[in-house]
């Protein structure tokens, strides 16, 4: 079985700074330990959920902007046990690592030397982790080096589509996937560049020739918070046939051959 546990299911500058919804990213439980995307939280909402950080194995960091990257550094410590010994993988866009015009690099040289292997790759690249393979998928957002993946599982692939405007080529590189985690940042009537809306999202479902069996609402802005993310997801379950959950802190994802389950953890503890 795999299991996917999100710390939170914010995204956007303004979710972000008052944590209307937490933006500690998702923790995939797999042959290696992986967490995705730590944005502000990710630490404290790992423990809060008896999720050790320092059993991580590989941190998956799409892009330089905050929500995505902030507990970058402190889940690298926690992986390398301080910064005490050299383990651990990141793959990470260019901005994190390098930084960009906008920004300086997210992970100090410090951190990137405490760890066995760092990865910048390009969208088509395929890395190996344990019994699994994650393959690079491309993205259209403000930060141009933002990365996605699509992670072949012997209980079907999963996919990440992380920060995006919707392009062509996007439903290619995820279309057959069993489970597809997406941030859908705006609701209907309401797209911005540079992120998905829920058209964008019934859109591309309706045009896959092999739809997944469900997806996940992920990275939920403040407009689709007070638009209520649950009616989208009705709205989209109801025009593609999909089933479509909504991401919650706290909210675990469990894939086998047979099926794709769900449930809501309790706060083991209050940090």
């Amino acid at each position: 079985m795999i299991e996917i546990t999100f710390l939170g299911s914010g995204g956007g500058r303004f979710i972000t700074i008052t944590q209307f919804r937490s933006t500690g990213g998702f923790f995939i439980r797999a042959s290696r330990n992986i967490y995705v995307d730590p944005g502000p939280g990710a630490l404290v909402r790992s423990w809060r959920y008896k999720l050790d950080p320092r059993r991580l194995d590989v941190i998956f960091v799409s892009h330089r902007h905050v929500d995505h990257c902030n507990d970058a550094e402190i889940m690298i410590e926690a992986m390398t046990g301080g910064a005490l010994k050299k383990r651990g993988v990141l793959i990470a866009s260019k901005s994190v690592v390098y930084g960009d015009d906008s920004y300086n690099p997210a992970v100090s040289r410090y951190h990137l030397d405490s760890l066995e292997e760092v990865h910048t790759p390009e969208p088509g690249n395929r890395l190996s982790l344990g019994e699994e393979e994650l393959t690079i998928t491309p993205s259209m957002h403000s930060d141009p080096t933002t990365i996605g993946f699509r992670m072949g599982t012997k209980f079907g692939d999963i996919s990440y589509i992380p920060d995006t405007q919707y392009f062509d080529e996007l439903k290619k590189w995820h279309e057959g996937s069993r489970l597809m985690i997406i941030a859908i940042t705006r609701p209907r009537d309401m797209r911005i560049p540079y992120h998905l809306c829920t058209e964008d999202v019934v859109y591309m479902l309706k045009t896959m020739g092999q739809k997944p069996e469900a997806i996940v609402m992920n990275h939920i802005g403040m407009k689709m918070h007070f638009a209520n993310p649950y009616k989208e997801a009705r709205f989209i379950e109801n025009v593609t046939g999909v089933k479509t959950f909504v991401a919650k802190e706290g909210f675990k994802v469990m894939l086998d051959k047979k099926e794709i389950a769900v449930k809501t953890l309790r706060p083991a503890r209050f940090v």
